[in-house]
């Protein structure tokens, strides 16, 4: 018996098995890897980067990634116009890029805490839901809803197909075409002149657009 022959064909035998086990546990491991990438750590590799996104509703919004937090993204729209998206409402996104790790161990700030600050600055804002646009300016932020004063414009509100088409605004978004519904509520203003006030579910907030 050719010892040598048979010692050389088992060890390359060995050899191709190895190889083979390696092979698999790299293939597990790579799926493993990808199983764990959640879409926060793709968009933080889209900072500073053009995206495209359709809410839930097929509401197109494209810019500029400028932020990314667990609950929500900040794009640049242009023309100076910003639009917060709750990561909820976002239905589908291109491109994105491979997974970037976090490595920023800072506190950020909720979609509540943002929203409250947006009404302590009394910033004119454009939320967009399916149902339509709410346009004025924040007053209450409570915990799953807020409160907001419309303005001239935010009086009436957008049929649902009104963000779909039709006249630009400036905002990204489109001029209301009349109310839904009933009448929001009223509250006092400056003037003499009395201000609508209608609260908003947060979770059905899919846009929200200011300068």
């Amino acid at each position: 018996m050719d010892w040598d022959a048979l010692l050389a064909d088992l060890e390359s035998r060995f050899e191709a098995e190895r190889r083979a086990e390696l092979a698999a546990h790299s293939a597990e491991m790579a799926e493993a890897e990808v199983a764990s990438v959640a879409l926060i750590d793709r968009l933080r590799g889209a900072i500073g980067r053009p995206l495209h996104l359709w809410t839930r509703s097929g509401l197109p919004v494209q810019g500029t990634v400028v932020r990314v937090d667990p609950s929500y993204i900040l794009i640049d729209e242009g023309a100076g116009v910003e639009a917060i998206v709750p990561m909820a409402g976002i239905a589908t996104l291109f491109p994105l890029p491979g997974p970037t790790p976090s490595g920023d161990t800072r506190t950020r700030p909720t979609l509540g805490a943002v929203l409250r600050e947006i009404a302590r600055r009394g910033a004119r804002v454009r939320l967009v839901l399916a149902s339509g646009d709410v346009v004025g300016r924040i007053v209450r932020v409570g915990a799953d809803h807020l409160d907001v004063v419309l303005d001239a414009e935010g009086g009436a509100r957008t049929a649902l197909g009104a963000h779909r088409g039709g006249g630009q605004d400036g905002w990204g978004g489109v001029r209301p075409r009349g109310p839904l519904g009933g009448r929001p509520g009223q509250v006092g203003a400056r003037g003499g002149r009395t201000a609508a006030l209608t609260s908003v579910v947060l979770d059905a907030v899919e846009v929200i657009r200011s300068r």
